[in-house]
């Protein structure tokens, strides 16, 4: 089995690791069933981490059960660590390394961890949030997963998600097909999850569980957020605690099922969440806790990407244990398979390592020469540094290429220590700039929509993947109230056109589905009634008048195969914004 090594802070820094032999796993003959559990902006707010204000006994209980992972980083936003998770990679490495913008989604042409473990002959299940792409081949069910049920785009909410969720009684996608559901969003996921396993105990069996909490918008039943409320708690991080509350209960539903199965003792678990916690929970609570970090979701300081990690495997790993090794999301996959036993993709390089060698022998951080990039790339300003960029090297912690904190030290990151430092801080800029000129080239090749491939028919875009370029003003309709709202956006939806043929576009502002019309919603941002819709394509260029009852517009073209900028426009009073839903058909291929 090979696997990477990490990146030496002395040599010249590739995204791709050098590999190296790793010790296999002695009892591999037992495939271990494996749940990789990841929450949504949570950061470490559970009991066993010292949050006093969360009721988190299950959590606790399986803490004390696991080895605690205390030095485990996750990227900065919630799609690249999910990439990251999904492939062993950097974020821009697979395609998917923003939330938005045109830039979340992961090229199909990664072989993820979940194929990894369907080609070994685990049945692979996926329930909950994806935010990695919402169209082939880019979903889950496309990326190894033989079962999914989940929402699209990254929240309830957001304008790919099924129209009108709450968290309540939603509509989610079971292998693509929408369904409805009874229950808490959370809840829903779990019963799902519990189904697979009952479905499965008979054979290995390998889960991604990606509850969308607690991510925005911020709900959950009142008897979970009143008690918090109660003892003085502003009502958003109320509901926060509370919505961390319910996610317990349900892990104590799902260790309970493990055991009732027979399966406990075989199932590895590894739980963690994809970043800190987000900024709106706790925007009017200066003193809220947090470990003694500064930071939150997206932050470059230790708070935003330093995360608790669990993981579990009775009789295996050292039960009730911390492990200060040095660990990133990207290091979960090559770890995963080596404890199970199973060989590495041949052709992926991962650049995260296997952490299986420090199970028993953690490696003090000081005498760790890997080095680890935290950087959200900005396509407004590629080689932005200020708030975007941590470098991790040893217990170094260089943060806007200029400040240096040593982290064993000082958490909170309150004395800079760059000037006493210049020889650290000259070492660690330099690997952060070999590595930033390659991810720089990398997040300007954008992930296309295909359309017309014989195994889509039918594509499916909606406005949150309308890619922004600088010569383009305004911003992104990134919610369904966006659409409600009428906000203007601009700017093109990438695309590969498969094959010759004829295509019927069908632009409209909601969903199909939903039936509604030009003129229905709201008007107080855009402020201009729907008069005229346009689209370009591959140098053709059509336009509709509309009326309020109209649905949507539809326009048939003759298209050549090729890379394309989809452009569209609803169009009135002298006003122009994106179509916010854009519904593509192969229709037949052209003769000559």
């Amino acid at each position: 089995m090979r696997f990477g090594h990490g990146i030496s802070l002395l040599a010249v820094v590739s995204l791709a690791t050098i590999v190296h032999s790793a010790v296999a796993c002695p009892i591999s003959a037992n495939e271990p069933n494996v749940i990789v559990i990841m929450t949504d902006d949570q950061g470490n707010n559970v009991g066993f981490q010292g949050n006093p204000h969360v009721t988190t006994p299950h959590i606790d209980k399986l803490a004390g059960q696991s080895v605690r992972l205390t030095n485990f980083h996750q990227m900065p936003m919630c799609t690249a660590s999910r990439a990251a998770l999904m492939t062993g990679k950097y974020a821009e490495q697979t395609g998917a390394w923003r939330t938005s913008l045109g830039r979340t989604l992961m090229r199909g042409d990664n072989f993820t961890i979940a194929e990894a473990f369907g080609q070994a002959g685990y049945a692979t299940g996926q329930f909950g949030k994806w935010h990695l792409g919402d169209n082939w081949p880019m979903r889950p069910q496309d990326q190894g997963f033989d079962e999914v049920v989940g929402l699209r785009c990254g929240a309830v909410g957001q304008i790919a998600d099924h129209w009108g969720n709450d968290y309540f009684d939603d509509t989610y996608y079971h292998n693509g097909e929408p369904k409805q559901y009874e229950g808490y969003c959370t809840d829903v996921f779990f019963n799902e999850t519990i189904r697979f396993i009952r479905e499965n105990k008979d054979k290995p069996f390998f889960i991604y569980l990606a509850p969308n909490i607690t991510h925005l918008p911020l709900r959950v039943a009142d008897k979970y957020s009143q008690p918090h409320i109660e003892q003085g708690i502003d009502e958003k991080l109320a509901t926060l605690y509370g919505m961390i509350d319910n996610l317990d209960e349900n892990v104590g539903r799902l260790v309970a099922c493990l055991k009732e199965e027979g399966i406990d003792q075989n199932t590895i678990i590894l739980f963690t969440t994809d970043d800190g916690v987000q900024g709106a929970a706790i925007s009017r609570t200066p003193d809220y806790w947090n470990m003694g970090m500064r930071g939150k979701k997206g932050s470059q300081e230790e708070g935003g990407h330093r995360v608790f990690s669990l993981l579990r495997w009775p009789g295996n790993v050292g039960a009730g244990t911390e492990n200060n090794t040095l660990i990133s999301v990207q290091d979960v996959y090559p770890t995963l398979l080596d404890l199970c036993g199973l060989d590495a993709p041949e052709d992926v390089e991962f650049s995260g390592r296997s952490f299986k060698p420090y199970l028993e022998n953690p490696l003090d951080p000081r005498d760790d020469d890997r080095t680890i990039f935290f950087y959200y790339f900005n396509p407004k300003k590629l080689d932005q540094r200020e708030n975007q960029n941590c470098v991790i090297w040893k217990n170094w912690r260089l943060l806007a290429g200029k400040n240096l904190y040593d982290i064993s030290k000082d958490r909170m990151q309150e004395n800079d220590v760059a000037e006493e430092f210049p020889e650290v801080v000259e070492k660690m800029t330099a690997a952060f700039d070999a590595y930033h000129a390659t991810g720089k080239r990398l997040v300007q090749q954008p992930v296309r929509f295909i359309l017309g491939d014989p195994r889509a028919p039918v594509v499916d875009l909606t406005s949150q993947d309308v890619y922004w370029v600088q010569d383009i003003s305004g911003s992104q309709a990134f919610g369904q109230g966006d659409a409600e709202k009428l906000k203007q956006a601009h700017g093109p939806y990438k695309v590969t056109i498969a094959r010759d043929g004829k295509y019927t576009f069908k632009l409209s502002r909601y969903p199909l589905y939903t039936r509604m019309t030009f003129g229905e919603g709201g008007r107080k941002v855009g402020d201009f009634a729907i008069e005229k819709v346009r689209m370009s394509i591959a140098g053709k260029s059509v336009e509709k008048t509309v009326t309020p009852d109209d649905t949507y517009a539809e326009f048939t073209l003759d298209l050549k195969a090729g890379d394309a900028d989809l452009d569209t426009a609803l169009m009135g009073d002298g006003k122009d914004g994106v179509a916010f839903f854009v519904t593509v058909h192969f229709e037949d291929e052209v003769e000559d």
